[in-house]
């Protein structure tokens, strides 16, 4: 029978193989994982540094304002890139 230990290795395995499928960073799912499920489109644009996009697609996603999904992405990138 497999043990713990072997099971979370495979398991880490897996979801780091599906991050990468889906052009997910881990470090953008750190930095919001309190807040809504975005679609993995928000997460490429915001990586690709296409803001716009990405508060577009928020905007989408949550029904926030304009003013709220500017404010709520623009928060996201600094925390991803560490500027505060």
């Amino acid at each position: 029978m497999e043990s713990l230990e072997e099971r979370v290795a495979r398991l880490e395995t897996q979801i780091a193989y599906l991050q990468r499928h889906f052009g997910i960073d881990p470090a953008l799912i750190e930095s919001v994982d309190q807040g809504p499920q975005l679609p993995p489109d928000f997460y490429a644009a915001l990586r690709k540094g296409k803001t716009i996009q990405a508060i577009k697609i928020y905007r989408e996603a949550t029904g926030a304002s304009l003013l709220n999904a500017k404010n709520a992405v623009e928060t996201m990138e600094r925390q991803v890139s560490g500027r505060r």
